[in-house]
C-alpha cells in the first residue's frame, strides 16, 4: 500500500484532489492511504513526533506560516526517497524546488486539465519504483529497484552498482553486456563506463553533476551538448502537463 499526503491549506480542494486520487489510484487496483494537512507545521509534526512515513507528498506551495518549498526541504532531510508533487498558481515559484528533485508539479489555473495527466504518469513511475531488475553478483543473483541504483560505474573491467544504500560489484564486464536498455529509463552515460540515473541528480554545475549520494562526477566534452538535451528534455517533462 502507499501512503500519500496532501498539503494544502485550501480544506475543499484538498478534499477534491484526494477524491480524485482515490478514483485513480482504485481504476488501476492500487491500494493507498491518504491523509491530509493544512499547513506545513502540521505534516512536520505527524511526520517528526507521530513518526509517519510517507511515499508521496502532494504541497500547495503557497502555504501559511512554512511554505511548501520549505517544509519539503526539511523533509527532504528526514527521507530522500518521497516523490514530490507540488500545486502552484505561481508557475515561476517551482524553479525553487528543483534541488529538491521533484517528480511534476501542477498548475491550480489548468488543475482539471494537468491532474489525470500527472496521476497517469505518478502511477508508471510507482511500476517503476516496485520494479525489480536481476544483476549476478559473484555465484547468485540479487533483485535491485532500479530506480534505487544512482549510477553504474566500470572499474577493473567489472560494473559497479552504486545504489541509495550499498555498491555492488557485478560479474558485468561492460555497460553493454547488461540485457536491459537502460537508456528507456532515464538513464545516461555520461563518460565511458559511467551511466547515471538521471532521477539522482542532485546538481548540474557546468560540466560537473552532483548526485543524490553526493558523489561528483563529469561528462564527457563531445557528449556534454547531447546530454544537456537529454536532461533538459527529462526536466521539461516534470514540468508539462
Amino acid at each position: 500500500m502507499f501512503r500519500i499526503a496532501i498539503c494544502e491549506d485550501n480544506r475543499d480542494f484538498s478534499l477534491e484532489l484526494e477524491s480524485i486520487i482515490q478514483r485513480k489510484f482504485f481504476h488501476y487496483n492500487i491500494k493507498c492511504h491518504i491523509g491530509c494537512f493544512y499547513s506545513g507545521e502540521d505534516i512536520l509534526d505527524n511526520m517528526l513526533n507521530y513518526k509517519e512515513k510517507y511515499d508521496i507528498i502532494f504541497f500547495d506551495i503557497e502555504l501559511p506560516g512554512l511554505s511548501g518549498i520549505e517544509t519539503a526541504r526539511k523533509i527532504r532531510k528526514l527521507d530522500e526517497s518521497i516523490i514530490f508533487i507540488f500545486i502552484t498558481y505561481l508557475n515561476e515559484k517551482v524553479y525553487e524546488a528543483l534541488d529538491l528533485t521533484i517528480f511534476h508539479f501542477i498548475r491550480k489555473s489548468h488543475f482539471h486539465k494537468e491532474v489525470d495527466l500527472i496521476l497517469d504518469s505518478l502511477i508508471k513511475k510507482l511500476e517503476y519504483l516496485t520494479q525489480k531488475y536481476s544483476f549476478p553478483i559473484g555465484d547468485n543473483n540479487i533483485y535491485l529497484k532500479l530506480y534505487d541504483i544512482i549510477y553504474f560505474e566500470v572499474l577493473d573491467r567489472r560494473v559497479i552498482i552504486h545504489t541509495t544504500d550499498n555498491t555492488h560489484i557485478s560479474n558485468y564486464r561492460s555497460l553493454k553486456d547488461m540485457p536491459y536498455n537502460l537508456t528507456e529509463k532515464n538513464f545516461y552515460e555520461i563518460y565511458r563506463g559511467i551511466m547515471i540515473n538521471l532521477n539522482h541528480i542532485k546538481d548540474l554545475i557546468d560540466d560537473k553533476i552532483i548526485l543524490s549520494n553526493d558523489d561528483t562526477l563529469y561528462i564527457a566534452r563531445r557528449r556534454f551538448n547531447d546530454f544537456k538535451k537529454e536532461f533538459y528534455r527529462y526536466i521539461s517533462s516534470k514540468r508539462e502537463g
